[in-house]
């Protein structure tokens, strides 16, 4: 039976950021050893681990960063639970690969592309055609 070989562990920071309305802020970095499953998904905003002259290292989803509405329960059980808008304030928590030469990280808002930017005869837009807009970035510590 051939057995995989089990790299173990890689270098990753976990990081906590709160937010305003599009401030952002990085409250914490933790240095853990874990393996970071969930690099280069969808999502409206992501985080990234960048080098020195700013080039993407990773990428992970920021899962319920930026949200900008909430559940509002009724006093009646028998009425419907509504959403309504809300200022955009909270905070979100991400585990980021580190690798040795990661020395910033970057909030980073994918906006997807105006219809002017749809090729001709597309229904959709590209994948290459989003804008990525950067909301904030931070040095790197990384504790090894």
């Amino acid at each position: 039976m051939n057995n995989p070989q089990h790299t173990g562990p890689a270098p990753a920071m976990r990081l906590i950021f709160e937010y305003e309305g599009d401030s952002v802020r990085l409250v914490s970095q933790q240095p853990v050893d874990t393996v970071v499953t969930d690099v280069a998904g969808p999502g409206d905003f992501v985080v990234e681990t960048r080098d020195d002259s700013g080039q993407r290292l990773a990428r992970v989803p920021a899962h319920g960063a930026f949200l900008q509405s909430a559940e509002v329960f009724p006093e009646n059980h028998t009425d419907p639970i509504t959403r309504v808008n809300v200022e955009a304030r909270g905070a979100f928590t991400v585990i980021v690969p580190a690798p040795a030469d990661a020395t910033q990280v970057a909030v980073v808002h994918v906006a997807p592309p105006g219809r002017e930017e749809l090729r001709e005869g597309a229904t959709a837009p590209s994948a290459e055609a989003a804008r990525d807009v950067d909301l904030a970035t931070f040095p790197l510590r990384l504790q090894r």
